[in-house]
């Protein structure tokens, strides 16, 4: 499995374990207590890799696996 990192630039890398701060300056969720965006975000990646297996690993299409995999999963909540 292949992950990338992507990061704006200007923007530190940040630890495993650092807790992030929102845009309101608020701290996320202490380690284990997921917050909701962050289960959210580890579902569609789950789903994004799903798709991406069963294409046979093609390589280039990461974006368009992601995109799917948050339509899938929002078309799924309604």
């Amino acid at each position: 499995m292949i992950k990338e990192a992507v990061l704006q630039p200007g923007t530190p890398a940040m630890s495993a374990g650092t807790p992030k701060a929102s845009s309101h300056g608020e701290k996320a969720a202490p380690a284990g207590q997921a917050s909701n965006g962050t289960r959210t975000h580890e579902r569609i990646a789950k789903r994004a890799y799903e798709l991406y297996e069963r294409r046979g690993r093609q390589n280039g299409r990461a974006m368009e696996d992601w995109l799917q995999a948050e339509r899938q999963l929002a078309g799924a909540r309604t």
